[in-house]
This record gives structure tokens, sequence and C-alpha cells, in this order.
């Protein structure tokens, strides 16, 4: 698979990085983007360990792919 290059703005700053279409955000936060605070739990979205508040809501970082930041 060839990487995305996605541009988003993380608190407050614009960052940018190039991940895998199928890459999870919360993959990206913590391994592209070196932001820990979230951490992987239950990998299904039951326990809430990697929400990430993503334009206002709340969202379990898990279930949402990274290229949906850009």
């Amino acid at each position: 698979m060839s990487a995305l290059l996605v541009e988003t703005t993380v608190n407050g700053d614009t960052v940018e990085f190039a991940c895998q279409p199928d890459e999870s955000l919360l993959d990206v936060l913590r391994n592209r983007l070196g932001l820990t605070g979230a951490k992987e739990g239950c990998g299904t979205g039951d326990c809430g360990a990697c929400s990430v508040i993503v334009d206002g809501r709340l969202v379990c970082s898990c279930l949402v792919l990274g290229a949906e930041m850009g």
C-alpha cells in the first residue's frame, strides 16, 4: 500500500504526516506524532481509553482512520 499524506490540526498546531490507508488514528497519534496520551485498551471502542476530540466530538481513535483527519 502507498502512504497517504495528511495535513491537519492537532492541539492547535498544524501537523503533517504520512500514514497507511488502513492505519488507525490511535496508531498515528502514538507512533507517528509521539502523542501517547491516548491508550489502546480494548481495540473495539468499548473502554474509552483511546478517546480524543475530533471536530468537537468525542471519538474512539482506535475506530477512526488517520487518513480521515485530512
